[in-house]
């Protein structure tokens, strides 16, 4: 099994490897909750749990080496929500994560790319890559913005993945 890697080359390599993780974790279909925070600690993330006093509400917030990725991992009352993020790498890395886990947790989503505004650095606009069920309409999507308050797709540095129906 695969465990977060604390020893490689950047700090990038480290959030590109354990975001990557982190989502196939996350994406893994038909997990209860409970046993999905175990993998989480079995991959080797720290955790922090908040439970509610009042229901079934549990919040699992996971931090891979170096806090390079972050996981927040919900079950309780509501559905499900297991939503990884990074403030070391932006879309762009985020993207070539998503191309090498998602064809192999889904194989035959389609492939989406979104553009944003034009990134300064590089005179190029944002490119956010999502994967869709091509089967069903409102059926399940994985992809990534950037993240931060304003979210939308754009290369801000930092970046949520999010995985849910299409609505």
């Amino acid at each position: 099994t695969a465990h977060a890697q604390p020893q490689v080359a950047t700090v990038e390599e480290a959030a590109q490897i354990n975001a990557g993780l982190a989502l196939q974790l996350c994406i893994t279909p038909g997990v209860p909750g409970p046993q999905r925070a175990q993998m989480f600690r079995q991959a080797g993330f720290a955790e922090r749990v908040d439970r509610s006093t009042v229901n079934s509400d549990t919040t699992h917030y996971f931090f891979a080496p170096s806090e390079s990725a972050q996981v927040e991992l919900y079950y309780g009352e509501m559905p499900l929500h297991c939503i990884v993020t990074s403030n070391v790498i932006g879309v762009t890395i985020a993207n070539g994560v998503l191309d090498q886990v998602v064809p192999r947790v889904y194989p035959g989503f389609q492939r989406q790319v979104q553009f944003g505004p034009v990134d300064p650095a590089t005179g190029q606009p944002a490119q956010c890559v999502s994967y869709v069920d091509p089967t069903n309409p409102i059926g399940l999507a994985i992809g990534v913005y950037a993240g931060g308050p304003r979210g939308g797709c754009a290369e801000n540095g930092t970046v949520q993945f999010f995985s849910g129906a299409r609505v």
